[in-house]
């Protein structure tokens, strides 16, 4: 995983789709690429934002490998905007698919899995900057 998280075309890319000049994360961030297994039933990942401490922003990118699954990504749109109406999507990763935001700022969340469904998703992590507080070092750290 390291040469896909590390290739150049690959950054680019994102940093096209984005619009944001995104950089590697350094390479001791534990977050910068992971597979995620859902095997048991109950599986999942809880309401949160992918929040970073880095001084930029962070966005995470998910590839669909496996979706023998009911389990669904959703998402809300505008959740902290009070100008705008709060919209809630609800999507499957299939096989394949890209999904790209920033992490910082979509409140999302995996649905749990049921009994005898598999599910396996790659997780890439870029940012804007590789600068950190040393505060929110030490933060981030106690994290991993």
């Amino acid at each position: 995983f390291p040469a896909l998280c590390r290739a150049p075309p690959l950054l680019e890319f994102l940093s096209g789709l984005t619009g944001a000049p995104l950089q590697f994360c350094p390479p001791d961030d534990a977050r910068t690429y992971a597979l995620y297994y859902y095997t048991e039933a109950g599986d999942h990942i809880g309401w949160h934002y992918d929040t970073s401490y880095y001084r930029g922003s962070r966005y995470t990118i998910l590839i669909g490998l496996v979706d023998e699954s009911s389990c669904k990504l959703e998402y809300q749109l505008y959740k902290d905007d009070p100008a705008r109406e709060t919209r809630e999507v609800s999507v499957s990763l299939v096989p394949g698919m890209l999904v790209v935001f920033n992490g910082d700022r979509l409140w999302h969340r995996v649905t749990p899995s049921r009994e005898g469904e598999r599910r396996v998703a790659l997780t890439l992590e870029y940012v804007t900057s590789t600068s950190m507080h040393p505060w929110r070092r030490f933060v981030s750290n106690m994290k991993d």
